[in-house]
């Protein structure tokens, strides 16, 4: 094929660039070519959505919303994206400046270039995503731990090495020194990059280089830097960015340490235990439910220190779980002295729901479940009658301390959630192998359990059961997603709000039902579909990405939506609470 002008035009954008010519001709077929004079409006806000699509070839396009910053957008970016993904009116006056040149698509004709094309899927994905983050990226002010510079937690001084060290010798300053990167720099004490475990890897397995060649021939990472005073969120956020595991730390533009995300898993971590500590010396159910009762402020807290919700709310889980495995720790000590004794056998407490996720916010209720060793053989009576004492009382004090009874009783006291692990084994292998409508609900919650207290043997054995059932058959998968399609998504991309339509909720969304949780179910189905034993939603997503499963900018628009619902929610509940009104999910 013949290089086409708009051809070379589209591959020297960012959007296009190393996009096979095939895609490219394509798009210009199937496109037609429309031209814009200086001031001309392409669409204005508030008219219907007219089934179409652009791409800007030459020129530029500025979007003009009501009480918001101006948005211009250039050659080979998309023009009405958030339009043709949920169909809403326009939000924004769309305005060249200067002569600008687009290609106009039906949005038929579009939907079928992106089946056809999966790097024009692929390129709708990484867009949604760029305009996500470059949204959340400043929206949530950060202090305490996350605000504090990264000079506080950066290790330093510098590990270092030249270029004429080996790749033999740097590996044994790794090991002896017990650390993961080394800085390389040049005889002008330039810093050239970052030497890690993973390039020493790839340079002695996959280039098969020789160990006693100097490090200079190894695969560096180019060094990111980012000033000393900058705070811990901003590092975080370049590490997410740019995937990658460490950062240089600059003072007046020389290096000065090395900061990377397990410096930062530590910060957090010294603060959480401080709070876990407390919980775990707390000596009556009155006591856990004054934290429990705290728990608006500590989730604010945890809001005020993460850049990210995901984040806020994973620290919210951990002490929701500290509290919890509390409970039980006094629920046990109850029975001893009731004369019941400690347990007969081998026992697993699981936590389904947004529990197993470690997503639960600031209200949850009880979602719980007891697989119970079958060995050495059948309980006796006497055991059964432990077993339900244990389940009944933990159930009851779980409530007192804070944590109600779940409505649809999906509680270690029903004899439905009450089992042994053989017993547990056969209702998965029936409910897959004979899926149905109430089935798939039910694995939509009970699915993501994981280990509250006691045996996690008993649960790994019940997860690999599961695993190995619906790779036989994904019959209840489909069920599955059939059952995750009942909610509305509550927003368009973007942050057009869609409300609610009801006399009770008019003018609200439900933001857990209908945004929340459709995110949360996808993740599971693929994770479920994929053998993964994931439970948490972003660990899910991310993982799915590792494995080949779904594209890494898909997941990324994902998250990055996923986290600013979390950011709605948590904030709407802590302020519901502030006025001593119970949260709701709208």
């Amino acid at each position: 094929m013949a290089t086409h002008p708009d051809i070379a035009r589209l591959a020297e954008t960012l959007t296009f660039s190393g996009v096979e010519p095939e895609l490219s001709h394509a798009l210009l077929e199937n496109g037609e070519r429309l031209t814009l004079k200086d001031g001309a409006t392409l669409f204005a806000a508030g008219i219907p959505y007219q089934r179409q699509i652009f791409i800007l070839l030459d020129g530029t396009i500025v979007l003009h919303r009501k009480h918001a910053q101006l948005l211009a957008l250039h050659s080979g970016e998309f023009v009405g994206l958030s339009n043709y993904l949920d169909k809403a009116p326009y939000t924004a006056t769309a305005i060249a400046k200067g002569e600008t040149t687009l290609l106009q698509f039906s949005e038929d004709t579009f939907k079928q270039l992106e089946q056809r094309y999966t790097a024009l899927s692929n390129m709708v994905d990484h867009t949604i995503g760029k305009r996500i983050r470059a949204r959340t990226i400043t929206s949530h002010p950060v202090s305490g731990v996350m605000g504090q510079p990264v000079y506080t937690v950066m290790t330093s001084p510098l590990s270092q090495c030249d270029t004429q060290t080996t790749i033999r010798d740097a590996y044994h300053i790794m090991q002896d020194r017990k650390i993961g990167s080394l800085a390389v720099f040049d005889n002008d004490e330039k810093l050239l990059g970052v030497l890690t475990f993973a390039g020493l890897c790839d340079s002695l397995i996959n280039k098969q280089v020789s160990p006693d060649t100097p490090v200079a021939d190894a695969a560096c990472d180019t060094p990111r830097c980012i000033n000393y005073i900058d705070p811990l969120w901003h590092a975080e956020d370049k590490l997410q960015r740019f995937h990658i595991k460490y950062l240089v730390v600059t003072k007046a533009g020389a290096p000065v340490g090395l900061i990377s995300q397990t410096d930062l898993f530590k910060a957090r971590l010294k603060h959480q235990n401080a709070v876990t500590e407390q919980i775990t010396d707390a000596e009556s159910f009155e006591e856990l439910r004054n934290f429990y009762d705290a728990m608006y402020e500590m989730a604010r807290d945890a809001h005020e220190r993460n850049h990210h919700a995901i984040q806020a709310v994973q620290e919210v889980s951990e002490i929701h779980l500290a509290i919890q495995r509390r409970c039980v720790e006094l629920t046990l000590a109850d029975l001893q002295q009731q004369g019941l004794g400690p347990a007969p056998r081998n026992y697993s407490l699981l936590i389904m729901g947004s529990g197993g996720r470690r997503e639960m916010l600031l209200t949850p209720d009880q979602d719980n479940g007891l697989i119970i060793d079958d060995k050495p053989g059948d309980l006796t009576d006497k055991e059964t009658q432990w077993f339900k004492a244990f389940a009944e009382q933990l159930n009851i004090n779980l409530d007192k301390a804070g944590y109600i009874l779940c409505p649809g009783d999906i509680m270690a006291r029903n004899p439905m959630f009450h089992k042994t692990l053989s017993q547990w084994r056969q209702q998965i292998s029936h409910m897959v192998r004979q899926p149905n409508n109430k089935s798939a609900r039910w694995g939509n919650i009970v699915f993501d359990f994981t280990t509250l207290y006691g045996d996690d043997f008993l649960t790994r054995k019940l997860r690999e059961h599961l695993l190995k059932e619906l790779q036989g058959s994904i019959n209840l998968l489909g069920y599955m997603v059939e059952d995750d399609a009942e909610g509305r998504p509550p927003l368009g991309f973007f942050n057009q709000l869609q409300t609610m339509e009801d006399e009770e909720h008019k003018g609200k969304i439900d933001i857990k039902r209908n945004g929340l949780r459709l995110i949360a179910d996808a993740a599971r189905i693929y994770a479920l579909h994929a053998g993964l034993t994931e439970t948490n939603t972003r660990e899910r997503l991310k993982t799915l990405v590792h494995v080949g499963a779904l594209n890494r900018d898909l997941v990324e628009s994902i998250l990055a939506a996923f986290d600013e619902l979390l950011h709605l929610l948590i904030e709407h509940q802590i302020c519901l609470l502030y006025t001593s009104t119970l949260p709701t999910n709208a």
